[in-house]
């Protein structure tokens, strides 16, 4: 490091980091996302560390860590690489030996899956290394100088709980109505089938999940007389997929590029905003090379800001990989501007 560089380092230490702000939100059906921003210098290692509880679903105080490392700092370019680990740790009697009665009451409440973003890139996962202790491999990323400024890197961070014995067969139970087609009191047509197919449903249960479905059985429109609905605009492998998650709060398949975003839009459709939260999220987890064009295009379309943000970050990182690409001529022809803000980030 240069000897100006170091006097600045000094004077800049002197200066106390904001304390890291971070959010808690309960996304419903056991998963809690935390998000915020950590405050470093790019010059400088350093551990952040933010505390935070989420209410009764899980006992102790959780530490978030984000140890930080810039990478060939001393390089003339106007950039810099820097190394980012996080690690998760909880408090809780829950995750020791004194007390293996507390531990078998509450084992409903551990994490079962601890996952992250950074910097708004592709979703990782956190590795358990031991109970109420998780950690990430270390990863790398790319930023632009800032003279010694203080630098923010965004991080949000995703828990999820396992459910209740009670829980998971009441689940069973309402999926079973679903599932074995009993007692059901509306009935869905589609226009898209291939042959004369339908699916039923139950009006209390379908009003409860989407505002969309009560104000349809609630209001004069004839469905409510007849009890029979025709779908027009969602295939029917997709609606029923739908419908599944309606029940059971997961989808009836494995999600897949082809699946996910159908579905995001049946979802939104109907206002199920926690199916269009997990599509968005498996999402974030498909950006790749070949497909970052077209799920950008398509992320721009449904106003999905966040999914789209991640595709113009990723490629960023490609740049002429990118534009190598057949579906850039076509994002060139189809939307203009956004080829045009895709460039600009590139270019950065």
């Amino acid at each position: 490091m240069s000897r100006r560089v170091r006097e600045q380092a000094k004077s800049f230490k002197a200066r106390p980091l904001p304390v890291p702000d971070f959010q808690v939100t309960d996304q419903n059906d056991g998963y809690f996302k935390i998000e915020g921003t950590f405050n470093t210098t790019e010059y400088e290692t350093s551990r952040q560390e933010v505390k935070f509880e989420l209410n009764d679903i899980c006992p102790g105080l959780f530490s978030l860590h984000l140890s930080y490392e810039p990478v060939d700092y001393e390089t003339s370019s106007s950039s810099f690489e820097y190394g980012v680990e996080l690690s998760l740790e909880n408090t809780s009697s829950c995750f020791s030996n004194i007390s293996p009665l507390v531990c078998c009451e509450d084992s409903h409440r551990r994490p079962t899956a601890v996952c992250a973003s950074i910097n708004a890139c592709p979703t990782f996962f956190l590795k358990q290394i031991s109970p109420g202790q998780w950690k990430s491999a270390e990863m790398y990323y790319e930023s632009k100088r800032f003279e010694l400024q203080q630098m923010k890197i965004p991080c949000v961070l995703w828990i999820h709980f396992s459910r209740t014995t009670g829980e998971r067969n009441a689940q069973k139970q309402f999926v079973s109505l679903y599932v074995n087609q009993l007692n059901c009191d509306v009935t869905f047509h589609f226009d898209a089938a291939e042959k004369n197919e339908s699916i039923g449903g139950h009006v209390a249960i379908l009003s409860v999940r989407s505002s969309v479905f009560a104000a349809m059985f609630q209001s004069r429109m004839k469905e409510t007389n007849t009890r029979k609905v025709c779908i027009k605009d969602i295939k029917p492998d997709i609606f029923k997929q739908l419908l599944y998650y309606i029940y059971s709060g997961r989808t009836l398949t494995k999600l897949s590029e082809e699946i996910a975003q159908p579905l995001y839009v049946a979802a939104d459709m109907y206002d199920i905003d926690d199916l269009k939260y997990e599509c968005v999220r498996f999402l974030l987890s498909c950006i790749k090379l070949e497909n970052a064009i077209n799920l950008m295009a398509w992320a721009h379309v449904h106003s999905i800001d966040f999914l789209k943000e991640a595709t113009l970050t990723f490629m960023e990182s490609c740049g002429r990989k990118i534009c190598k690409q057949d579906d850039w001529e076509r994002l060139t022809k189809n939307y203009p501007d956004l080829c045009l803000l895709a460039t600009r980030r590139m270019l950065k």
